[in-house]
């Protein structure tokens, strides 16, 4: 073989095997999720996640959505990544991906605490 088809045949095996910067990982590699725990998340958080939403009406923290998105990921890092990853193209249509992957931040944070009260002493 001459130096140059090897170059091309290193270069095709270099961009199967290493990972996809677009998603980060692999696609051959296993989902940390799995297609039920993308449908519960669907179903759970659906009027939150609709690109028909315009108002952006973000569940409570005590929300079903917001219990389960922190549940889904005290799993690993990446959950809601992965479930945003593993919507069909129809579902991308219907579903916004930015408020799903905002919704890992917002229910995963602690609340704000209540300023503390001062007494006006007369």
């Amino acid at each position: 073989m001459s130096i140059r088809k090897v170059g091309i045949l290193l270069l095709v095996v270099f961009a199967i095997v290493l990972p996809d910067p677009v998603s980060g990982g692999c696609w051959f590699c296993k989902k940390p999720c799995t297609k039920t725990q993308k449908n519960y998340i669907v179903d759970v958080c659906h009027r939150y996640i609709l690109k028909s939403n315009y108002a952006r009406v973000l569940p409570t923290k005590h929300d079903i959505c917001c219990i389960e998105v922190r549940t889904l990921q005290s799993n690993g890092e990446g959950m809601m990544q992965c479930i945003a990853d593993l919507l069909t193209r129809e579902e991308r249509l219907e579903y916004d991906v930015m408020v799903m992957l905002y919704l890992k931040r917002y229910c995963t944070q602690p609340p704000i605490p209540a300023p503390p009260h001062y007494e006006v002493m007369v």
